[in-house]
C-alpha cells in the first residue's frame, strides 16, 4: 500500500464518517482503540516488536547497530471532524522508512522505537500530551487522577484503568539518543513557495486561558437598553480587537476558538459569556507582551461596562528550539534527496516540544495543500510523503 492508502485505511477508525465529515478519533474511544490495534499489527508485520500501554501509546521496537535508541514518533488522535494526515502521516511515513530499510537488508544506525502517541490534540481532557508527557516521566498516577474529561468529569486515571490495554506505561528508553518527528505543516508556507520539505527550527510558545464575563440575566423584551448589564457586546468588542493586538507583535497569532453563552436562549439577555483565548509566538518576550495586553483589554472592556470578569484554566508552554545537530543531519538528507534546504518555525504544538525537554529532538514538515488542517479537506501529496520518507530513511542510516 502507498502511504496515502494506509492513511485512508487508518481514517476508517473514526466515530464520524471520514469521507463526508472528517476524522474524529478521541482518546479512550472505540475509534482510538481500534486504531491502536491496527497500528500495532502494522508494526508487527514489519518486524518490529509492538506494545500498547494504558495511555493508548503504541510502541514498536527494532534492534539496530547500537543499543542507543532513536525514537520516531507522532500522534494518531484527532480533533473532532479533523483531517487524516495530522499526526498519522508522521507515524505511517516512519513505518514506511522502516519497511524500506528492512527490504534493503540493512540495520539502522541506532535501535529504533516507533511511537504512535495518544492525546496530543488536548480535545477531550483538561490537559494534553498524555502519551509524550507520560513517556517522558512528567506524568504519573497523581497527574492522571487530577486530569478530567471536560464534559463528563471522568478522571484520566479511571479511563486508563478501564482501558483494554494494560501493563506498565511506555517510558523513554534508558539509552534514548533522540526524537525525530515528521508532520504535515498544517499551514500555507511550503505550499505557497512550492517546496516539499522544511527543517523545523522552533515550535512556538503557547498561552491559553478562558475568561468569563459576568453580567445580569434578564428578559430580552422588557429590559430597556440603558438598564442592561449584558456581557455579549463586551465579548464582541474584545473578539474584534484581539487580532489587532496580535498584528502589533510580528510573528504572533491570537484566536478565540470557543464560546459558551448562558443561558443561550434567543429571548434572554445572557448572564455570562465564557470564551477561550489562544496566543502563540516563537518569541517568548513577544508572547508575554501579547498576554499582558490581552488581559488588560479584557479587564478594561469589562470595567467600562461594569460587568465582572474571571480568568481560569491557564496553560503555558514556552517556545522550544529543535536540536541543531539533528537539524544539520536533516539538511544533508534533504540535499541527498534532491531538495533545497529550507527552515521554518512551527506555529502548531507537537509532541516534539515535550520530548525536546528531555533529549535532542528534531522535526521536518511536508506541505499541506492550501494550508488547510484540522478539517476534512486536509491533504498532502503522496510524492511529498515519499520524499519525507527518503529523508527519514537517510537519517536512520546515519550517526549524529
Amino acid at each position: 500500500m502507498t502511504i496515502t492508502e494506509q492513511l485512508d485505511r487508518l481514517a476508517k477508525f473514526s466515530s464520524t464518517e471520514a469521507n463526508r465529515e472528517g476524522v474524529t478519533r478521541l482518546p479512550f474511544t472505540p475509534a482510538q482503540e481500534g486504531a491502536a490495534r491496527w497500528l500495532a499489527e502494522r508494526m508487527e508485520g514489519l518486524g518490529l516488536t509492538p506494545r500498547v500501554d494504558p495511555c493508548g501509546t503504541v510502541a514498536g521496537f527494532l534492534p539496530g547497530r547500537r543499543e542507543e535508541v532513536l525514537i520516531l514518533g507522532s500522534h494518531y488522535d484527532s480533533v473532532p471532524r479533523g483531517g487524516r494526515y495530522d499526526g498519522c502521516a508522521g507515524i505511517l511515513t516512519a513505518l514506511e522508512a522502516v519497511r524500506r530499510l528492512r527490504a534493503s537488508g540493512e540495520l539502522p544506525q541506532y535501535s529504533l522505537m516507533v511511537l504512535a502517541l495518544n492525546d496530543e490534540e488536548g480535545v477531550r481532557f483538561t490537559e494534553s500530551f498524555l502519551s509524550s508527557r507520560t513517556a517522558c516521566g512528567d506524568w504519573g498516577p497523581e497527574e492522571w487522577a487530577a486530569i478530567h474529561d471536560r464534559e463528563t468529569g471522568e478522571s484520566l486515571a479511571d479511563l486508563m484503568a478501564a482501558s483494554p490495554f494494560q501493563g506498565e506505561v511506555i517510558r523513554l528508553p534508558e539509552k534514548a539518543k533522540g526524537y525525530l518527528e515528521f508532520h504535515v505543516e498544517q499551514g500555507p508556507v511550503l505550499d505557497k513557495q512550492g517546496l516539499s520539505a522544511a527543517v523545523v527550527d522552533r515550535i512556538v510558545g503557547l498561552y491559553h486561558c478562558c475568561y468569563r464575563l459576568r453580567g445580569a440575566q434578564n428578559h430580552a423584551g422588557t429590559t430597556p437598553m440603558d438598564g442592561r448589564t449584558d456581557p455579549m457586546p463586551v465579548f464582541g468588542e474584545i473578539a474584534a480587537r484581539l487580532p489587532g493586538l496580535s498584528r502589533a507583535i510580528p510573528g504572533s497569532v491570537a484566536t478565540v476558538g470557543w464560546v459558551e453563552v448562558a443561558p443561550n436562549a434567543p429571548n434572554v439577555i445572557p448572564g455570562s459569556v465564557e470564551f477561550s483565548v489562544d496566543l502563540r509566538s516563537a518569541d517568548p518576550e513577544g508572547l508575554e507582551v501579547l498576554r499582558n495586553r490581552t488581559d488588560a483589554l479584557v479587564r478594561e472592556m469589562a470595567a467600562r461596562a461594569r460587568i465582572g470578569v474571571d480568568r481560569r484554566a491557564e496553560v503555558r508552554a514556552a517556545p522550544v528550539a529543535m536540536d541543531p545537530a539533528m537539524g544539520g543531519l536533516l539538511e544533508r538528507c534533504m540535499v541527498r534527496a534532491g531538495l533545497p534546504v529550507f527552515h521554518m518555525d512551527s506555529g502548531a504544538g507537537h509532541d516534539a516540544q515535550i520530548f525536546a525537554q528531555k533529549l535532542p529532538a528534531a522535526m521536518i514538515f511536508a506541505p499541506s495543500r492550501g494550508g488547510l488542517s484540522h478539517c476534512r479537506e486536509e491533504f498532502t501529496r503522496e510524492e511529498d510523503l515519499q520524499l519525507a520518507c527518503d529523508i527519514l530513511l537517510g537519517f536512520i542510516q546515519e550517526e549524529f
